[in-house]
C-alpha cells in the first residue's frame, strides 16, 4: 500500500509540472505568447490549485473513502488534461481572433482562468486528501503534510528532465497528454485495489481498465496524430495549415495560400515568401545599406530569410552571417523553399548561424559593417534584451570601426503617434543616445533606427547618388519615394511630438521598461480599454507600495496586543507572504534568466526543477528533524531571515553575471534551488506551529495560503514590480515583505 501511494503523490507533482508547462506552451501559440502570458497563466494556476486545496480540506478529513475519492479525482485529471489541449486551440474561433493577432491580458486572464478551472481544482484537491490518506496510513499526523509536500515535489524534480529532454521532443501535445492520463488511470487503479470490497469498486476498476486500453491504443496509434491535427486545423480555421512542430524553443507552424507560404513562431507571422512585405523589405534593408558608404561584410539578427537577405545581397558585400536562434524555423523554410530563399540559401556569401543573437555577439570575432536587428519590438524579455543600454554597449564590440552602423525598426506613424508609441519610442531613442554619439531616425509607419559613433548621412540627395552608383534594382524604392521619406518635416514632427512625453525612462537590462512600454502599446491596439491601468501602473513606485505593508503590519500589530489569538494569524500570514516571494523568486529567475540568455523556455521546466529540488530539500530536512526541534518559534524566525537576506543578495549576484564574460549559466539554477529551499523549509515548521482542530485541515489550509500568496506574486511581480520597478527595487519590496511577517512572527509565544 505504502509504494503504491508513493507513486500517486509522485504523480500529482509529476502531473503537475508536466500539464503546466504543456499548457503553456499552448496558450503562447494562441496568444502572441511573451513572458507575462507566463506570469498571467501561472497566477491563475496557483490560485485555481489554492482553491481546491482549500475548498476540499474539510471534505478530506470527513471523507469515508478516501482512496476511492483519490483515484476518482485522478481520474476526472486523466479527462482534462486532453480537453484543455482541445479547448486552447479552438479558443481563437471562440474569442474570435485571427492568427497573429495579439491579445491583451484582460483576454488572456480570463480566457485561462476558465479553461484551467477543472484542471487546476482537481489537482489542488489532491493535497489534503493525499495528506489524510498519508497520515491514516503511517498514523503521524504532524508529518503527514510535510511528508506529502516533499513526495509531490519529488515528482516534480522528476518532471522537469523527462518533458524537457523526452516529451517534447519526440511527441506532439495530445500524445503527452495521453500518457499522463495513462499514468493517472493506473494509478487510480492500484488504489482502489486496496478499498474495502463492495460491488461499485470492482465495476469502477473495470470501467477504467477499458478506458486505459482506449486511450493505449489511441496513444500508440495514429488515433493522437489524427486529433493532434484536426484540432491543429480547428485553431488555424481560415488558414490552409500544412505542418506545425515544436522545438525546444516553441512552435513553429507554415500555412500555404496559393503559392504564398507565411511561417509563424508561436503564433506570430514572421516569415512570408516568396512575395515578402516589399515596400517595409525594401526600406528597412536599402535605408540602411545606402546610409554606409562601404558596406562590405553584414550581420542580421533574426527574420532575416524571405526577402532581407535577397536586398542585401543585391549588394557587393563580402559576407552576410545570419543569427537565427530556432533551428526548425530554417529546416522548415528549407523544406518548403521558394525561389526567393533557395537564391538567399545557396549564395556562398551567406552564412547561417544558428545561436541566440546576444549570445553570437559576445563570443565571436567576426566584425562588420552593419548589424541588422530584425525583430519584433520589445514586447517581451526576449525580444526586451536586443533593446537595452547594455545590447547597444555590446554590439559595438563587433564592429569593423567607428562608421560602423547599428539599425532597427520600431513601430510608428506618419499621421498620429499615440501616448504608448510616443514613451516606446522616446525610451529607445534616449536609451540608444547614451551609447552612441549620433542616432538618427527615419519616421515612417515603421520608424528606422540607425546609430553610430561617427556622423552619417541619411539625405536623399546621398541615397539616390548611392542606389544609382550601385545599378541596383528595386521594386518601390524610386528616386521619388526616397524624397518623400526623408523629407525633413517628418524629422521635425517625430522630435516635437516626442517631447510631449515627460518622466520617460531608459531601458536595461535591470530596469526593462522598454518592455512594458511595449506591452502598453500592444494593449492600447487590441484593449484599449485597459489603457488607463496602464497609466496608473507606470506611476507606480517604490514608496507608493511599501505604504499598504507598513499600514497592514502596524494594524496587525495593534490587534495582536489586544487578542493572543490573533497573533496565531501571524503564521497563516507568514506563509501567505512566503508564497508571494516563492513565486516572485520564480519569475523573477525565469525573467531575468530570459534577459541574459533568451531560451528560457528550453529551460524553463529545469529552472522550475531546480526550484522544486531546494524546496524538496528544505521541507525534507525539516520535516524529519520536526519532532526533535524544541524551539519552532526560532527556527521560523532564522528561515524567514533567511529569505530577507536572499532578496537582497539577488541584485548583486545577477549583477555580476550580467557583467561576467564567461558562460556561468548554471548559478541560475544554483540560485533557484537555494530559494526553494527556503520556502520549503517553512511549511513543515508552519504546520507544526499553527495546529488548529487537525493536522489534514491545517496543512489543506496553509497549502491554499501558500498558493493564494503564489497567485498575487504572479500577478504583482509580472505586470508591475519587475517592468515598472526594475530588479533591484523589486527585491527591496519583497525583504520589505517579509520584515513585516518576520515582526509579527516574533511576537508568538515560544
Amino acid at each position: 500500500m505504502k509504494k503504491r501511494l508513493i507513486f500517486a503523490l509522485l504523480l500529482m507533482g509529476f502531473t503537475s509540472l508536466v500539464a503546466q508547462v504543456l499548457l503553456i506552451r499552448e496558450f503562447l501559440v494562441c496568444f502572441y505568447g511573451n513572458e507575462f502570458t507566463i506570469g498571467l497563466i501561472l497566477s491563475n494556476w496557483t490560485i485555481l490549485v489554492a482553491i481546491g486545496s482549500g475548498f476540499f480540506a474539510r471534505f478530506s478529513q470527513k471523507n469515508k473513502m478516501p482512496l476511492l475519492s483519490y483515484g476518482a479525482l485522478q481520474c476526472l485529471i486523466a479527462f482534462c488534461l486532453p480537453f484543455c489541449i482541445y479547448l486552447i486551440r479552438i479558443l481563437r474561433n471562440l474569442l474570435p481572433l485571427t492568427a497573429g493577432e495579439a491579445v491583451g491580458i484582460i483576454p488572456v486572464f480570463a480566457a485561462s482562468f476558465f479553461i484551467l478551472i477543472p484542471l487546476n481544482v482537481f489537482i489542488g484537491a489532491q493535497f489534503p486528501l493525499g495528506c489524510r490518506i498519508w497520515k491514516d496510513h503511517t498514523q503521524r499526523p504532524t508529518e503527514s503534510a510535510g511528508s506529502v509536500y516533499i513526495i509531490e515535489a519529488i515528482g516534480f524534480i522528476i518532471a522537469g528532465p523527462v518533458f524537457t529532454y523526452l516529451f517534447i521532443t519526440r511527441l506532439n501535445s495530445f500524445q503527452i497528454a495521453f500518457i499522463i492520463s495513462l499514468l493517472n488511470l493506473f494509478s487510480a487503479i492500484l488504489l482502489l485495489q486496496k478499498t474495502p470490497r463492495f460491488f461499485l469498486k470492482k465495476v469502477l476498476i473495470y470501467f477504467i481498465g477499458l478506458v486505459i486500453g482506449i486511450v493505449a491504443s489511441a496513444t500508440s496509434s495514429n488515433l493522437s496524430g489524427r486529433l493532434n491535427s484536426f484540432s491543429l486545423r480547428k485553431q488555424w480555421k481560415g488558414y490552409t495549415l500544412i505542418n506545425s512542430q515544436n522545438s525546444i524553443y516553441g512552435n513553429i507552424s507554415v500555412t500555404k495560400e496559393k503559392e504564398q507560404y507565411t511561417f509563424f513562431s508561436d503564433g506570430i507571422p514572421i516569415i512570408t515568401v516568396p512575395v515578402p512585405d516589399i515596400i517595409s523589405t525594401e526600406e528597412f534593408i536599402h535605408f540602411g545599406m545606402l546610409s554606409h558608404a562601404d558596406p562590405r561584410n553584414i550581420l542580421v539578427i533574426g527574420g532575416g530569410a524571405g526577402g532581407p537577405i535577397a536586398e542585401i545581397l543585391k549588394y557587393p558585400v563580402t559576407h552576410i552571417d545570419y543569427a537565427e536562434l530556432d533551428p526548425l524555423l530554417i529546416k522548415m523554410v528549407r523544406r518548403y523553399s521558394t525561389a526567393l530563399t533557395e537564391k538567399e540559401f545557396n549564395d556562398s556569401r551567406l552564412s547561417i548561424k544558428i545561436t541566440d543573437g546576444v549570445k553570437y555577439i559576445k563570443t565571436t570575432t567576426q566584425r562588420y559593417d552593419i548589424v541588422f536587428i530584425n525583430l519584433p519590438p520589445p514586447a517581451t524579455f526576449q525580444l526586451n534584451r536586443f533593446y537595452t543600454k547594455e545590447f547597444f554597449a555590446l554590439a559595438q564590440n563587433v564592429f569593423e570601426d567607428t562608421h560602423s552602423m547599428l539599425i532597427f525598426n520600431l513601430p510608428g506613424s506618419l499621421s498620429y503617434l499615440s501616448p504608448e508609441l510616443q514613451k516606446l519610442n522616446l525610451s529607445i531613442l534616449n536609451t540608444l543616445k547614451s551609447t552612441f554619439k549620433f542616432v538618427k531616425v527615419i519616421p515612417g509607419d515603421a520608424n528606422l533606427y540607425l546609430a553610430c559613433q561617427s556622423d552619417f548621412s541619411i539625405d536623399a540627395k546621398t541615397f539616390t547618388e548611392r542606389l544609382n552608383k550601385t545599378g541596383i534594382s528595386t521594386r518601390l524604392l524610386t528616386p521619388f519615394h526616397i524624397r518623400e521619406r526623408l523629407d525633413r518635416q517628418w524629422q521635425d514632427w517625430f522630435y516635437t511630438t516626442l517631447a510631449k512625453s515627460a518622466g520617460v525612462k531608459n531601458n536595461t537590462s535591470f530596469l526593462p521598461i522598454g518592455l512594458f512600454y511595449g506591452l502598453s502599446y500592444w494593449d492600447a491596439l487590441f484593449s484599449p480599454y485597459l489603457s488607463g491601468f496602464f497609466k496608473v501602473v507606470e506611476k507606480v513606485n517604490l514608496k507608493i507600495l511599501l505604504l499598504p505593508v507598513i499600514l497592514l503590519s502596524v494594524l496587525f500589530l495593534l490587534l495582536s496586543y489586544l487578542s493572543s489569538r490573533l497573533k496565531r494569524l501571524s503564521i497563516p500570514y507568514a506563509i501567505l507572504t512566503t508564497g508571494f516571494l516563492g513565486l516572485a523568486y520564480e519569475l523573477i529567475i525565469i525573467f531575468t534568466y530570459q534577459s541574459f540568455y533568451g531560451y528560457v523556455y528550453h529551460h524553463i521546466a529545469l529552472l522550475i526543477t531546480a526550484f522544486m529540488a531546494g524546496l524538496t530539500l528544505g521541507g525534507w530536512l525539516l520535516t524529519k528533524k520536526i519532532a526533535n526541534i524544541k524551539n519552532k518559534k526560532n527556527n521560523f524566525i532564522l528561515f524567514e531571515s533567511g529569505l530577507i537576506i536572499f532578496s537582497l543578495a539577488i541584485v548583486p549576484i545577477f549583477i555580476y553575471l550580467e557583467k561576467s564574460k564567461s558562460n556561468i549559466s548554471y548559478v541560475f539554477f544554483i540560485v533557484s534551488a537555494i530559494s526553494g529551499f527556503l520556502v520549503g523549509a517553512e511549511f513543515p515548521l508552519a504546520n507544526s506551529l499553527y495546529q488548529i482542530k487537525n493536522s489534514t485541515q491545517t496543512a489543506g489550509i496553509l497549502y491554499a495560503l501558500d498558493l493564494a500568496g503564489s497567485w498575487l506574486g504572479a500577478l504583482v511581480v509580472s505586470i508591475i514590480l519587475i517592468p515598472v520597478l526594475g530588479l533591484a527595487q523589486t527585491c527591496i519590496f519583497l525583504a520589505a515583505i517579509k520584515l513585516s511577517s518576520l515582526i509579527l512572527i516574533s511576537l508568538l509565544k515560544n
